[in-house]
């Protein structure tokens, strides 16, 4: 029986767990700071893409330039970026913990073994969505992936029915998330 697990297959389970936990803890911590949406287009009808960012106007003031702007959704994505990165390695470290945990019993190891394995698939179709949308001509964006809902944020000042269609289809089509399950918000 311990010829089944070796040495590589443990590693490799331990990995997986702890891009499971790195993938929760990048939705865990980007739900502290949710994007906010236009509430009317939620409450008026619930079409995808119909959700807008917008701005806090207490933050912009009249003489921003329109640059400014540019600036801060740049910097929206890549701080968006390294907090999913630095939750995904703080996974990592926990995983590595939890398996050299020798108090840790094999139906916990297993339930571990399986999240990191999902989370790796979701981190692997993340990836392959944002490629996507990138190549259909979005400037920039970002996919998040729990469980069956993605949210994904692009930048544009706002998303047409066929734009928000394609997005939707992307994500379909690269996970097992539902169309009714894929939230769009723009970026400006």
């Amino acid at each position: 029986m311990s010829g089944i697990f070796g040495k590589k297959q443990i590693m490799l389970a331990v990995l997986v767990l702890a891009l499971g936990v790195a993938v929760y803890l990048n939705y865990y911590f980007s739900t502290r700071n949710p994007i906010t949406t236009d509430a009317s287009a939620i409450t008026s009808s619930k079409n995808l893409g119909d959700a807008k960012f917008v701005d806090n106007p207490s933050a912009v003031g009249p003489s921003d330039k329109t640059g400014d702007k540019a600036a801060d959704s740049s910097d929206y994505f890549a701080q968006a970026q390294k907090n999913r990165e630095n939750a995904r390695q703080e996974a990592i470290d926990i995983i590595r913990d939890l398996i050299n945990n020798a108090k840790a019993n094999k139906e916990t190891q297993q339930q571990a073994l399986e999240k990191a394995a999902a989370i790796a698939a979701a981190v692997e179709q993340e990836s392959k969505i944002e490629s996507l949308i990138k190549a259909k001509g979005f400037q920039d964006c970002i996919a998040f992936i729990e469980d069956d809902q993605c949210s994904v944020v692009v930048r544009a000042a706002e998303l047409n029915e066929a734009q928000a269609l394609q997005i939707a289809e992307i994500v379909t089509a690269q996970s097992k998330v539902p169309a009714q399950n894929v939230r769009i918000v723009t970026v400006k």
